[in-house]
């Protein structure tokens, strides 16, 4: 019996120590804490074969992930994935002389199951656009405050290779892990979308809606997305319809108030319509997940009059759906405008917050080697009442007052010379005066700081908009008439392609172009023109650029052969020896016979050249190809070995890029 109770409590005790175990492990399974600390630098250290970043750095626009060894803040993940990332600021850092791309870290995309504090993906954002360095860190600040569902955020100072980079701004991305940590999701149950470009919301029963990208989930045939955006359309005139059972109201409520009071046009509320997640719960219920805020605090325009009623700019009200049909709710705009006050009250010490980050991080600043700001323009962005003024021209390479040479800075994008502590100060101002009634809370979607971006007209193959309700018919139009202006198109037409894809016409009325980053033409934007509705840019002219060569990557590596691969019978060639020891493969070559032997765990290949006959663990296989010599050099068909090994194979014709991959 003894022995029955203490075996008995040997498996208790057992027990135990095993579920604490596991409760210790689950605890540090998201545990932010130690990455993410508040008001913070941490440092970052990317080690990355130099064929790779080289290869990484030819093809940005293609957003290629390679392999790299990742050290965050003492931690090292190896082997994990890599690559450029952005849109508008990817193109334009991409066509000036800079390096200081954006990156997107994706820990498990060669280990399975690999993880950095529970994150899988992480953002190191370079801060284009942002001066002042800090207008995503804060932006993200407030939401919190406000009770939002949004990811954390650390400064951090970027080595590469052991070579400086400077300070940039690393993300929690927005992933499976993210929905776990903040919704409880383990993602067997809900959907997680991208919207991108031109996502307004707007039902049509024939529309596709390839705006929104599904990042995980099984709606593959956006059942619930298409049930919910009809019920946002669908809402009575004044009333909430049955809105509240496919949508978190507060979520999206918080996410157009800090639009509103911290001047973010770059989003729902802009002219491109984009930059946030949709998640759709267990229970069909829609929550709106912030992204990306490089833009904000005046970055796409300084224009801090904008009407809290009618919080747009470069649209019309009736083509955002969330922000019209919601506000007309009276219960919903007394919640909005409580989100709106509550957010002014938190801003009441902004100055001193701002000035708080500043003495953090302004000693990384002043010895950030490629930064695209010079001090005096961070000094500029972070002082209130600073002088702002636009730096001379010159032909010749000047330094900051760091002895920095600007010859290859790419600038900074729109609205960069503006205090944020003047942008938000005015802001505070004009709100304060909506509400006391001294100032309109509805105003004309001017757009981009009152100067109409994209020029209020839409670019070819759309048509004109009717304008916004209370706005002026341009010069030439009467009102209550369909005639437009002579000489332009006409109500129904197709409006023409504007030469090099630009921004697509007259400016509106009072109106002037945004000045562009130094070193870039407006045909940089690739073709802005294109899109059809007004407002679905596409995707901002990040095209994959197309290699001269055929490019092979294995595993996250580029392949470096002494032999261009070459194509023969819709079959890809490649030098043996050298794919095969990536693929990991033993090799053999029979001179007297002419064969190649790869031997790769239980599977064995034997290549003759001249032969379409290939023998797998001595079976006959017919190749679409035979091998050949070229040039002193022995090819083999890349796919067929490849997928032998059971590696997968994916053919990018876009970029001229073979990738084999053993996930």
């Amino acid at each position: 019996m003894k022995k029955i109770i203490s075996l008995l409590t040997a498996a208790v005790m057992l027990f135990a120590l095993m579920t604490a175990a596991c409760a210790d492990e689950n605890e540090e399974i998201n545990d932010y804490s130690e990455l993410f600390e508040r008001d913070n630098v941490i440092e970052v250290s990317i080690s990355i074969d130099e064929a790779d970043l080289e290869d990484m750095c030819a093809y940005p626009l293609n957003e290629e992930y390679h392999s790299a060894d990742i050290t965050f803040n003492g931690v090292t993940i190896e082997n994990a994935g890599i690559r450029t990332k952005g849109n508008m600021t990817l193109t334009s850092i991409a066509s000036s002389g800079s390096d200081r791309y954006s990156y997107r870290v994706k820990f498990n995309k060669y280990v399975k199951g690999q993880k950095l504090y529970g994150l899988n993906e992480l953002v190191l954002n370079s801060g284009y656009s942002d001066p002042s360095y800090m207008r995503e860190y804060l932006h993200y600040e407030y939401l919190r405050e406000l009770g939002m569902n949004v990811p954390e955020t650390v400064f951090c100072d970027l080595y590469i290779n052991g070579e400086h980079v400077g300070l940039y701004l690393a993300i929690e991305a927005i992933d499976s892990s993210f929905v776990e940590t903040e919704f409880g999701d383990s993602g067997e149950s809900g959907n997680l979308y991208k919207m991108e470009q031109g996502a307004r919301l707007q039902y049509r029963e024939d529309e596709s809606y390839s705006y929104a990208e599904l990042k995980y989930g099984t709606d593959t045939e956006m059942t619930g997305l298409k049930s919910f955006i009809k019920a946002l359309n669908d809402m009575p005139e004044g009333e909430k319809g049955d809105i509240e059972k496919y949508l978190d109201v507060d979520s999206a409520l918080k996410y157009i108030a800090s639009n509103t009071v911290l001047s973010n046009y770059d989003s729902y509320s802009g002219v491109m319509g984009h930059n946030y997640y949709l998640y759709e719960s267990e229970d069909g219920i829609f929550s709106v997940i912030p992204w990306d805020f490089n833009m904000s605090f005046g970055g796409m325009g300084a224009d801090t009059t904008i009407g809290i009623d009618t919080p747009v700019s470069g649209v019309g009200m009736d083509s955002v759906p969330l922000i019209k049909n919601l506000l007309a709710v009276d219960e919903y705009k007394e919640r909005y405008y409580g989100y709106i006050e509550e957010l002014t009250e938190l801003l009441s010490s902004f100055e001193e917050r701002v000035d708080e980050l500043k003495s953090i991080i302004e000693p990384y600043v002043e010895n950030d080697p490629t930064s695209f700001y010079t001090i005096e323009e961070f000094e500029n962005a972070t002082t209130a009442g600073a002088d702002a003024a636009a730096p001379e021209e010159s032909s010749e390479p000047v330094e900051d007052s760091e002895g920095r040479n600007e010859e290859m800075r790419p600038g900074g994008g729109f609205g960069s010379s503006v205090s944020i502590i003047d942008i938000v100060n005015d802001r505070l101002e004009n709100i304060a005066a909506q509400f006391d009634g001294t100032a309109d809370k509805e105003t004309s979607s001017g757009g981009f700081g009152g100067g109409g971006f994209m020029g209020g007209m839409p670019p070819g193959g759309g048509e004109m908009p009717a304008p916004p309700d209370g706005t002026a018919p341009p010069d030439g139009q009467s009102e209550g008439t369909d005639a437009l202006p002579e000489g332009g198109p006409q109500k129904g037409e197709d409006i023409p392609e504007m030469p090099g894809g630009g921004f697509g016409g007259n400016m509106a009325q009072g109106g002037e172009r945004p000045e562009l980053p130094p070193g870039m033409d407006i045909g940089d934007f690739g073709n802005f023109g294109d899109f059809g509705d007004f407002g679905d840019f596409g995707n901002f002219g990040n095209s994959s650029t197309k290699s001269s060569v055929i490019r092979v990557h294995i595993d996250g590596h580029i392949q470096q052969f002494d032999v261009d691969p070459i194509i023969d019978n819709d079959t890809t060639l490649v030098e043996y020896r050298t794919v095969m020891e990536s693929l990991g493969a033993e090799v053999t070559w029979d001179e007297a016979s002419q064969t190649v032997t790869a031997v790769k765990g239980d599977t064995e290949i034997k290549l003759t050249i001249g032969s379409e006959t290939a023998y797998v663990n001595g079976e006959a296989q017919t190749l679409l190809c035979a091998p050949q010599i070229v040039d002193g050099h022995t090819l083999v068909p890349i796919r067929f070995i490849a997928e032998q090994f059971g590696m997968k194979v994916k053919w990018e014709e876009a970029s001229n890029l073979i990738t084999v991959s053993s996930r």
